[in-house]
């Protein structure tokens, strides 16, 4: 653990900031489920917020938080894009980070 050296030291905040976006999305997340067809899923947060995926092709495919200002809204915003089939769900984002979640 970093321990600021001074009152105006800030480097324990910059180590809590250089957590990945997938890292953060990965520690908040409590429970995937997806259809046995594996087109549509859930991922659920901590704070009951969640994440609704489809992927029917490539004329329905996306993502939606349940609610503003939640951890899946803050997971969402962050997102470049995913992938949803049998063998996972991917959460790709836009610092580089990726999240892998199983059933």
């Amino acid at each position: 653990m970093v321990q600021p050296s001074t009152p105006d030291d800030n480097s324990f905040q910059i180590e809590l900031n250089s957590f990945s976006q997938a890292q953060s999305a990965a520690a908040h997340a409590v429970r995937y489920v997806a259809n046995s067809e594996f087109n549509q899923a859930v991922l659920f947060f901590r704070d009951g917020s969640y994440l609704q995926f489809e992927h029917k092709g490539r004329e329905s495919r996306w993502v939606k938080a349940s609610a503003e200002r939640t951890q899946a809204d803050r997971a969402c915003l962050s997102m470049s894009h995913f992938r949803l089939n049998a063998l996972h769900l991917q959460l790709y984002f836009e610092d580089g980070s990726d999240v892998e979640f199983t059933l």
